[in-house]
């Protein structure tokens, strides 16, 4: 090996031509692998959100090789760097939205992390000369999880259903007479929530067995351009005297990406005169894998949304 061989593997990756090699190769390799996932219609599955991350990860981890003078905790600082440009990078050539991004990012960033940990332990061990073979563990589980929902009933199920429940200061009839009021949805509402754009329009002032009503959403995916025009419909499916229920249509907005909505049910329970419980239910399911990933980000943000829909429309004070 010549000397200068030897110095450049001392150098941080970034000081070097190597650095854009590996940005760019990931870049496009990234680009190309969602382009073609989806000609294949498995964009949904988890060879996206686990494959391609573990993908990235293993060209990342292998360009960034210790060198002298660098801890590893400076390692994996400038490897999840590098991850960051290269997401960026390639959002903007696929044309993703500011949510994806921010959706995509958690579970992209952990599985770098993951496999950096991994590739640590191993040269860790590797120094010591003790057995590695339990460091490929983490990797194989990366790599078979990669695969759920590529076949059917390889995924674990799909179907969820979130409820919340208040007692609040107001009869049955007058908590059904804000179901009929114009709903005014630009209220403060959890960070989360506050990622989508609410409604611009909701055509939704009856409560009749069979009446449509209809909710029109518009998605700036670059804050400004890029737009995304959306809409749902939801049929009032029943209505009995301590119970509605709903039923959705069709969904054209940019939620249908994530989830597909099936319905609504609320409840109310009669406490006394100027009290009552309601029970709002909100039935959907699931469209993307990984389980472990997307299950718990879909109950946390459908949540969220019937808590807002529970508190600011049908329990609203002004009722």
């Amino acid at each position: 090996m010549t000397g200068n061989n030897r110095s450049r593997l001392k150098e941080p990756l970034q000081n070097s031509k190597t650095w854009w090699y590996a940005i760019l190769i990931s870049i496009a390799l990234l680009s190309i692998g969602f382009r073609l996932l989806k000609e294949l219609a498995y964009e949904k599955t988890a060879l996206l959100y686990v494959g391609i991350p573990f993908m990235i990860a293993l060209i990342l981890v292998y360009f960034h090789k210790p060198y002298k003078g660098a801890s590893w905790r400076r390692i994996h600082r400038n490897l999840l760097v590098d991850g960051f440009i290269i997401m960026m990078g390639s959002s903007v050539l696929l044309a993703e939205g500011f949510i994806c991004v921010v959706i995509f990012m958690p579970i992209y960033l952990l599985i770098l992390t993951a496999t950096f940990a991994a590739t640590a332990f191993y040269q860790h061990a590797r120094q010591r000369k003790r057995n590695r073979l339990g460091m490929h563990v983490l990797p194989l589980i990366l790599l078979i999880s990669a695969f759920e929902g590529v076949l059917p009933g390889s995924s674990f199920n799909r179907q969820e259903q979130v409820s919340t429940t208040r007692v609040v200061e107001a009869s049955i009839a007058e908590i059904k007479n804000n179901l009929l009021k114009p709903i005014e949805l630009q209220k403060n509402r959890a960070w989360f929530l506050q990622l989508f754009p609410m409604p611009y329009e909701i055509n939704a002032e009856s409560l009749n067995p069979g009446d449509v009503h209809e909710i029109h959403l518009r998605y700036y995916r670059w804050f400004f351009t890029n737009v995304h025009e959306g809409s749902m419909r939801l049929e009032i499916s029943e209505v009995e005297s301590h119970r509605i229920k709903t039923t959705f249509l069709d969904d054209s907005s940019y939620f249908s990406n994530y989830l597909e909505l099936k319905g609504t049910e609320i409840t109310m329970k009669e406490i006394d005169e100027r009290h009552t419980e309601i029970r709002l239910s909100i039935d959907y399911s699931r469209k993307l894998d990984p389980y472990w990933y997307f299950a718990p980000i879909g109950q946390y943000g459908v949540g969220l949304a019937a808590e807002f829909l529970l508190t600011e429309v049908i329990a609203r004070e002004n009722g």
